[in-house]
């Protein structure tokens, strides 16, 4: 028989499984707790507020230094960064499952800029004669993205990604790379599943850190193909079909979140990176809340609807609407612009972006949040700053 659930009991199993829930926030939680839950965390260079692997774990409870810190410190090795759900952050743990993807880049070559044969040479021999090295060791990069210009940009990342070399932290925001012989324990190097024990791990994993989800969406967590991820979820005890009403799609449940009591949602206000696991697949943020975000950063700003950054705020179950704030240097507070998704929420957006103005250190009062977050909603795209 076909299990069939509701829309709110399916948000309630997706919120709770990313740790977004009432009693998640009632625990202690640390940086690395919060990774080991989602298995992958989303990083960017985008640091209007905070970075967003900074705002991911604040969201769930994690201490402001620990989140801080997290990239800068680690000694041994907890995380590795590499091409899970885009560029992220992975609980070591999982290096092994992603070695068929590292087998298969360095047999088939990837989709991004040439590599240059003689730069891969130079930069595996200076990261071993350094131990560790980042860009600037290498001899630097001009540009950003994928327009950098340095060979010897594009050879360390090609390193990376084949598994000679790794990121197990960062300096200043730049990667430090090291051997991955020097830097991982043995037993991981060594460890080579198959690709169909990897993709089946992974799914599952996947499936997890969402509670319901369709295909697309647990394929779309690692970035693995909707095919293989089937195939992975029918053969897996752990992974139930079921139906959600208004759905087209068939879905799929983690059979221990369906034994698990009803939880209750946080009330307090949550502002989210947009690039944050519950929201960043556009498809299931749609299915899940009723919403449509488009990440605006790459638009013009004239056509954004929003702003650059623009932050969907979770608050009892559902998303309230988004706020796009930026702090500069000065710790000014400014905002871009609001969305609302009722005329009953603005005390909610206000209190999200109170949140966001303390996480990124312009800390405003409460009631000129308020009065700024009114004209914002007001003006859309008119900015207001506030000094704190």
């Amino acid at each position: 028989m076909t299990v069939r659930l509701a829309p709110a009991r399916v948000r309630e199993l997706g919120i709770t499984a990313q740790g977004l829930d009432r009693g998640a926030h009632a625990r202690a939680t640390t940086a690395q707790q919060v990774l080991d839950r989602l298995g992958c965390i989303q990083i960017d260079s985008i640091n209007v507020v905070r970075r967003s692997h900074e705002l991911v774990l604040l969201a769930r409870g994690a201490g402001f230094n620990d989140a801080a810190a997290f990239v800068d410190h680690h000694r041994p090795p907890d995380y590795f960064e590499y091409w899970a759900h885009a560029a992220s952050l992975v609980p070591l743990s999982l290096w092994p499952h992603f070695a068929f993807r590292r087998r298969r880049l360095a047999e088939h070559g990837w989709n991004g800029p040439a590599v240059d044969p003689a730069a891969c040479a130079d930069v595996r021999k200076r990261v071993e004669d350094l131990g560790a090295a980042t860009i600037s060791d290498l001899g630097g990069a001009q540009g950003t993205g994928w327009d950098r210009s340095s060979p010897h940009k594009w050879a360390a990342e090609w390193l990376l990604a084949t598994g000679e070399i790794v990121c197990v932290r960062r300096r200043g925001w730049k990667r430090v790379y090291e051997p991955a012989s020097a830097a991982l324990p043995a037993t991981l190097l060594e460890d080579e599943p198959d690709e169909h024990d990897s993709l089946q791990y992974l799914s599952e994993r996947a499936l997890k850190a969402q509670g319901v989800a369709t295909t697309s969406d647990i394929a779309d967590y690692f970035r693995l193909a909707a095919k293989s991820t089937h195939t992975a979820l029918t053969a897996s005890p752990s992974c139930v079909p079921v139906e959600v009403d208004g759905w087209r799609e068939q879905a799929w449940a983690w059979a221990p979140a369906l034994e698990a009591p009803n939880a209750e949602m946080e009330d307090t206000p949550l502002p989210l990176s947009p690039f944050d696991s519950l929201v960043w697949h556009r498809p299931r943020m749609r299915q899940l809340f009723d919403v449509d975000y488009l990440l605006e950063a790459y638009k013009p700003a004239a056509k954004r609807q929003c702003g650059y950054f623009g932050m969907p705020v979770l608050a009892a179950g559902r998303i309230a609407g988004r706020i796009a704030v930026r702090i500069d240097k000065q710790r000014r507070l400014t905002i871009e612009g609001v969305q609302i998704a009722a005329v009953s929420e603005p005390d909610t957006l206000a209190h999200a972006l109170r949140t966001a103005a303390i996480w990124g250190g312009a800390d405003v009062d409460a009631e000129t949040t308020r009065a700024v977050l009114a004209q914002g909603w007001e003006t859309r795209h008119e900015e207001e700053a506030v000094t704190a």
